[in-house]
């Protein structure tokens, strides 16, 4: 074919052409070793079978991103790519061309003031033929790709004759968005393979070790993008990492300046721990693993003798009693000329306070601690606390020190005593050190304790919208509630426009919790507590309003629900009954 007339309009928009062979592997009318640094002749492309452009300077400092068609799905490559918000500003804004290849890929081009050479950017495994293959690359300095009017090749978008010329910073997101994609790390080099038995392996294969990963990395300054996207430290743009993309534990570093993190090298849970906990001593890093904590817990891998031994442990048996969890809160209730108790806690649950913010619930929270360390606080509540398990637990994670103070000696106020009760300040911690400070506290003192109070739910969990955290910390509350019997009561805020507690995990813990109350705010110092979803629990809307002191008092019945005709049968006078019993229709 001749090339002449397109080399001379390529020639004018500051293109350098070549002639190529048909795959564009060898350079016509030049030798392999000098074909960058010759300029051919216009009669070079008489006869030649495709053209080429030159990249680097030859051509104004022209890079083009390749995306090969290898796996057939380059178009579905190319289109998530250029969906990505910041990747198709910079395609908008400068038009920049896009031309097939005959093979189906895509070239997408552009000029920059700083580029590099030939470069892999992503690459996945194609296991027919157990390698792996390089789906996005670059053409740069000393580089070449076969163009059109070359058999197969044709522009589909924009033009080349105003090639533009984008940002350092441009040419940045666009390159590390394409890395992003990358879904293979060579096993030898980056240590990517999980082993069996030792520490770090065990940790590397529990869920609650990415939850822990995501927290540090936070920590240390990273910021978690979205779509499995991070940004380093000091970056305000572009992408630094991935996690979760090359492999579901996998932190997978391409920036050169991600300290203490190399760059193009993968990371699993238990290397990121010691680099950024330990200062990369892996030794205090195993020593810090404990089996005891909760994030492996619930994930070492059993053998099958435990697995039978835990199976046959949790057989449901109907020959056996089973007797009721003791109630240690119950609710009192006028109906008619009777006085009846309506459970509202039990061992071995939790329970979910909501409400928007500044609506009173930690208020709410005060009211019923006291009134579980003193029976005879107020005139609603009863508590019922075995003499073995009388103590509580309260860990704040959202107010700062003084006012933690403040709600301790509140609770101690109201009750006229504070004895049994220990609390604790955790806002300074990360999410998963305030899981394993919470743990351990319950390891020192959960025998006698049969309430806890977790003022923040959400401080556990490194993301509300996180499913896996959502599970991870809705697991901790039932492992609590289960090794040590006690009843935990949690807060967390519901959204601004409906009554839902927040995120994925608001969602998990509502489906969870033996009981939900609400706490709305109304006008001046009263609030509404309702009883939003129970477990054969309910109990009529009060109002708890605030006194000139700041404490917490029980207000009237704001609307009562309709008895059935055949309800005061069922009552006796001054008795107590679970919400359960058969004959009482609640």
């Amino acid at each position: 074919m001749n090339f002449t007339e397109t080399v001379k309009k390529y020639s004018e928009w500051g293109l350098s052409c070549l002639p190529t062979d048909l795959k564009g592997k060898r350079p016509i009318g030049a030798n392999s070793s000098d074909w960058t640094n010759h300029d051919f002749e216009l009669n070079d492309f008489n006869d030649c079978d495709s053209i080429g452009i030159k990249c680097g300077k030859a051509s104004g400092n022209l890079e083009c991103i390749d995306i090969d068609n290898h796996f057939e799905d380059a178009k579905e490559i190319l289109t998530k790519y250029l969906e990505i918000t910041e990747v198709n500003e910079i395609y908008k804004k400068y038009k920049l061309p896009i031309e097939t290849t005959q093979r189906g890929g895509y070239h997408l081009l552009y000029r920059c003031e700083k580029i590099e050479g030939n470069r892999k950017l992503a690459a996945r495994w194609k296991s027919e033929e157990n390698r792996p293959d390089h789906f996005f690359e670059t053409r740069g300095e000393g580089g070449m790709f076969l163009c059109c009017p070359s058999p197969g090749y044709k522009i589909i978008r924009n033009i080349f004759e105003n090639i533009a010329t984008i940002s350092i910073i441009e040419r940045a997101i666009l390159i590390d968005n394409a890395v992003a994609m990358n879904e293979y790390v060579e096993p030898g080099k980056n240590e990517y393979q999980n082993g069996t038995d030792r520490p770090g392996d065990i940790y590397n294969s529990t869920s609650g070790s990415i939850s822990e990963m995501k927290g540090l990395l936070q920590s240390a300054g990273w910021k978690d993008l979205g779509n499995l996207k991070w940004r380093r430290p000091g970056k305000n743009d572009g992408i630094s990492a991935t996690l979760g993309k090359v492999a579901p534990n996998v932190f997978y570093v391409f920036t050169g300046n991600g300290y203490p993190f190399d760059p193009m090298k993968a990371y699993l849970p238990f290397q990121v721990l010691a680099l950024l906990k330990f200062g990369g001593d892996f030794s205090e890093a195993a020593k810090s693993i404990a089996p005891e904590r909760i994030f492996t817990n619930h994930a070492i891998k059993m053998n099958q003798t435990e697995i039978e031994k835990i199976l046959e442990g949790s057989k449901i048996d109907t020959r056996r009693q089973i007797e009721k969890p003791p109630t240690i809160l119950s609710i009192r209730e006028n109906i008619a000329t009777s006085l009846i108790y309506k459970r509202v806690f039990t061992l071995g649950n939790f329970s979910c306070i909501i409400g928007k913010a500044k609506s009173r619930k930690t208020f709410f929270l005060s009211l019923i601690t006291a009134s579980l360390l003193n029976k005879n606080q107020n005139d609603k509540f009863d508590s019922d606390m075995p003499e073995h398990k009388n103590e509580i637990l309260y860990f704040d994670t959202e107010q700062g020190e003084y006012d933690s103070y403040n709600a301790i000696r509140r609770i101690e106020k109201m009750a006229g005593t504070g004895l049994r009760l220990r609390g604790y300040n955790l806002r300074q911690f990360s999410p998963m050190e305030r899981c394993q400070i919470i743990e351990y506290a319950f390891g020192k003192y959960g025998d006698k304790a049969g309430y806890c109070v977790i003022d923040g739910i959400a401080d556990l969990a490194n993301g509300i919208n996180d499913e896996d955290e959502a599970t991870r910390v809705t697991t901790f509350l039932l492992m609590l509630t289960k090794k040590y019997n006690c009843h935990i009561s949690t807060i967390i805020h519901q959204n601004k426009n409906d009554n839902f507690a927040t995120g994925h995990l608001g969602s998990a813990i509502m489906k969870k919790a033996e009981i939900i109350i609400s706490v709305t705010k109304r006008e001046g110092s009263a609030s509404e507590i309702n009883c939003d979803m129970g477990r054969g629990v309910d109990f009529e809307p009060f109002e708890m309003t605030i006194n000139n002191e700041g404490m917490p008092e029980v207000g009237g019945v704001i609307k009562c629900k309709a008895i059935p005709s055949h309800y005061e049968e069922t009552v006796k006078e001054e008795s107590y009954f679970d919400n359960k019993t058969e004959n009482i229709p609640f």
